[in-house]
């Protein structure tokens, strides 16, 4: 077995055991306001994965969190938004300048562009996630974004600096 494949199946298990054992009890403990780390599965996939593949990817890993969260496809739909937009958004400038078929990685990617990557992606993710949770723009909306944004962005960086080193 490929060596990057082996490591993106202990990360799909790895970031599917924290989402929710770790940071599922989280959000319930700090008044609403939920972590979710598991985009980081999808955004450091290999960049030559294809569409389609990230696309049915994102869609089960979404159904998996949603079959904990018992919350009815919301994740899987938010997921799937997150992997149709990493192939638009960040992949395409990334794939100029690195080698496709590897997985970004600290030592690949500067952090400047891992951070600007990270922010696009989870913030796609926290207003796709909150909007279709809340069906409103309100102020609470607002506080809410902002805080589910801010902690899975720092949890997301935490993550990158401690398991992403090859």
């Amino acid at each position: 077995m490929d060596k990057s494949v082996l490591a993106t199946v202990v990360r799909f298990w790895l970031v599917l055991f924290f989402q929710i054992f770790v940071f599922k009890g989280m959000g319930e403990n700090i008044g609403g306001v939920d972590v979710y780390i598991y985009p980081v599965f999808i955004m450091l996939l290999p960049l030559s994965t294809p569409l389609a593949f990230v696309l049915l990817l994102s869609f089960a890993y979404g159904l998996a969190i949603d079959a904990f969260y018992d919350s009815n496809g919301l994740h899987a739909a938010s997921l799937t938004l997150v992997g149709f937009e990493r192939f638009f958004l960040g992949s395409s400038k990334l794939r100029r300048r690195y080698e496709v078929y590897r997985t970004p990685s600290r030592r690949r990617l500067q952090f400047r562009r891992f951070i600007s990557h990270s922010v696009k992606i989870m913030g796609i993710h926290s207003f796709a996630v909150i909007t279709l949770e809340e069906l409103s723009f309100s102020s609470v909306w607002v506080l809410r974004f902002l805080l589910t944004f801010s902690l899975s962005l720092m949890f997301v960086v935490l993550y990158y600096f401690i398991f992403n080193r090859t």
